[in-house]
């Protein structure tokens, strides 16, 4: 993959990791309610941090399809 479109693929995920956790977005995950024993909030960041984590790891790893190719 050309480094220019990985390089507009890490500015997207940045800007919507910031979007992720801004006030807006934040204050609907926080109510007084839980699920599974555990507030809203803490599974909203955790998940938000844990899909964003995965969604820069597959744009990393995009390589044109040359897996087990010599160089």
């Amino acid at each position: 993959m050309p480094d220019r479109i990985k390089k507009q693929r890490f500015a997207a995920l940045a800007v919507l990791l910031l979007v992720l956790f801004s006030y807006p977005l934040l204050s609907i995950a926080d109510k007084n309610r839980m699920l599974a024993g555990f507030p809203m909030l803490y599974l909203y960041i955790f998940l938000a941090w844990a899909i964003g984590i995965y969604l820069l790891y597959r744009a990393a790893e995009k390589d044109n399809g040359k897996k087990g190719k010599e160089p």
